[in-house]
C-alpha cells in the first residue's frame, strides 16, 4: 500500500482530480490517499471543505484501477483551531490550508511513511519509485528548491521545496519536528511559512533528486511534475496550473490523455460541483 497525503479546500478540487488521474495512470498498486480539509468560512466565505460527494468520486476513480485503493477525507478543523488559529502567518499570500501538512503527526490515522503532494502536481511515472526510497534514518526526503532566490537568507543554502515530501512520520513523531515547526509558524513571520519552518526544523534530511519535484519544463525522467513555476510566455506572474488545461496543452502535449480524461469526466453529471 502506497500512502499519499494532500491538503486543501474546494478550490483545489479540479487539481486534485487531475493529480490522482495521473497517479493511477502510472501506478497500479493499491493507493491509500488522505486529504486534510476544514471549514473556515467564518474567516473567509471561500474557505469551504471538500465533502462526502468528493470522497466518493475519488474512490470511484481509484477503484477503476485497483479495488484495494481508498481515499479518505479527514476534517482537521478542530485541530487547526487548537494549534494554528492564532498563527502570525495566518494571513499571507497562501491560504491557511498550506499549513495543514504540519498537523500530520497529530492525526493518528496517518501511517509511519507517507508522501505529501501539493494539488498542482502531475505524476509522470510510477509514484512507488518515490515511496520505496529508504528514509528509515531520516525525518523526510525532499528535493532542492531551484528557485530559492526570493530571499537573500537562502542564497547559497540547500533549501528544499515542500510541495512534494517523503515523510518518515514515525521519526517525526519521535523527534517532535512538526511540533517545532508549528511553534515556529505561530510566532515568526516568514515568506513561505510552513515551507520555511520545515527547512529550519528538519534535522535529518535526505536530499532527493529534482525528478521528485520538477518545477519547470517536462522531461521523461520526471516522477513528480510540480506546476509552481511553469510560466505562460515567460511571465513570472502567471504560473500555469494543471487545471488550466488549454494553457497546459499549449506548453506540453505529453499530458493530453490525462487532461482529456479530466475534461470528459468534468462534463458528466456525476462530477461533484463546488
Amino acid at each position: 500500500m502506497i500512502n499519499i497525503l494532500y491538503t486543501g479546500n474546494y478550490k483545489i478540487w479540479d487539481g486534485l482530480v487531475i493529480s490522482i488521474l495521473s497517479m493511477v495512470k502510472h501506478t497500479k498498486q493499491p493507493l491509500n490517499i488522505y486529504f486534510f480539509t476544514m471549514d473556515l468560512t467564518d474567516i473567509n466565505a471561500k474557505f469551504l471543505p471538500l465533502n462526502k460527494n468528493h470522497e466518493d468520486y475519488i474512490n470511484k476513480i481509484l477503484k477503476e484501477v485497483n479495488n484495494e485503493s481508498q481515499f479518505t477525507i479527514i476534517d482537521v478543523g478542530d485541530m487547526f483551531r487548537e494549534n494554528l488559529i492564532n498563527s502570525i502567518n495566518l494571513k499571507n499570500h497562501f491560504t491557511p490550508y498550506a499549513m495543514l501538512r504540519l498537523l500530520a503527526a497529530k492525526v493518528d490515522a496517518i501511517p509511519d511513511k507517507i508522501i505529501y503532494l501539493d494539488t498542482d502536481t502531475i505524476i509522470n511515472q510510477d509514484i512507488s519509485k518515490m515511496f520505496n526510497i529508504d528514509i528509515s534514518n531520516y525525518e523526510l526526503g525532499a528535493a532542492k528548491d531551484a528557485y530559492n532566490w526570493s530571499s537573500i537568507k537562502r542564497w547559497g543554502k540547500w533549501y528544499f521545496n515542500s510541495g512534494t515530501l517523503l515523510l518518515n512520520m514515525k521519526m517525526i513523531r519521535e523527534t517532535g519536528m512538526f511540533d517545532r515547526a508549528l511553534n515556529l509558524v505561530n510566532k515568526k513571520r516568514m515568506l513561505y511559512a510552513d515551507q520555511d519552518a520545515l527547512n529550519i526544523t528538519c534535522q535529518k534530511l535526505l536530499k532527493l533528486p529534482l525528478i521528485y519535484n520538477s518545477k519547470s519544463k517536462w522531461h521523461k525522467d520526471i516522477v513528480v511534475h510540480h506546476f509552481c513555476n511553469v510560466r505562460k510566455n515567460g511571465n513570472w506572474f502567471h504560473r500555469i496550473k494543471p487545471w488550466e488545461v488549454d494553457l497546459v496543452k499549449t506548453k506540453m502535449s505529453v499530458y493530453d490523455d490525462i487532461l482529456d480524461d479530466f475534461i470528459e469526466r468534468k462534463s458528466k453529471q456525476d462530477y461533484p460541483k463546488i
